[in-house]
């Protein structure tokens, strides 16, 4: 998730591993479009973090790897390492491109889901951001939302400054002094996150910003 130089860097490797284990967050909250999500009615009543589904980041790589159904799939990472994805996504292939830092261009690739999805791993930058607020008071949930990119949602937010004291010493030591994440992210009800829209601060050990990033992912069904 955190890019080179000041920033930590987290292999792809590892996210995997991580993903695998435990990436189901309850009640977190962070797409292509960088406005507002297509949404046709939403609810203000705030649903118990019991009863919501969990953000799962794994949930978003098996519907890549095994798609049950036709979406539009992008991501997105604007910092001193960007990466961006963009995909038409269905059961029987996978029409994408991808960019980096080392790949400005953007680079073209089709084929089926087994051959061509490690193509659109990059969500898994997203593991150790989201793991630091896992099931901290960061993480509110604002109640469902109908119809977010073609599915029902529930609605999370993430700002670090609602952090208690003891999760600020956490935040401090990942982000820097000073340093903090904020952002949405719309849930289906299996977990997937569908929409996220994250940014993210750095800080270093005198205060000083020393890195940004905006991320952004979104799965549009078809």
């Amino acid at each position: 998730m955190f890019s080179e130089g000041s920033r930590k860097s987290v292999s792809i490797g590892v996210v995997i591993s991580a993903l695998g284990v435990s990436l189901a967050l309850f009640g977190c909250n962070s797409s292509k479009n960088s406005g507002t999500p297509s949404t046709t009615t939403q609810t203000r009543s705030t649903v118990a973090n019991s009863a919501a589904p969990d953000l799962d980041l794994n949930c978003v790589i098996n519907h890549i790897q095994n798609p049950p159904e036709s979406f539009h799939y992008s991501f997105k990472d604007v910092s001193d390492n960007p990466w961006q994805e963009e995909a038409e996504v269905t059961p029987q292939n996978i029409d994408g491109t991808f960019a980096n830092s080392s790949l400005p261009q953007p680079q073209s690739f089709h084929g089926t889901p087994r051959e061509v999805s490690s193509n659109l791993l990059a969500i898994g930058r997203m593991a150790s951001l989201f793991a630091i607020v896992h099931g901290s008071s960061a993480v509110v949930n604002q109640g469902t939302a109908s119809g977010v990119n073609g599915y029902d949602t529930v609605k999370y937010s993430i700002d670090t400054a609602r952090a208690n004291p003891s999760e600020q010493g956490l935040y401090k030591s990942v982000l820097g002094p000073g340093g903090w994440e904020k952002g949405t992210v719309w849930v289906s009800k299996d977990g997937c996150p569908v929409q996220i829209m994250l940014d993210e601060e750095l800080h270093s050990n005198d205060g000083s910003v020393s890195g940004k990033a905006h991320y952004e992912e979104a799965m549009v069904k078809k």
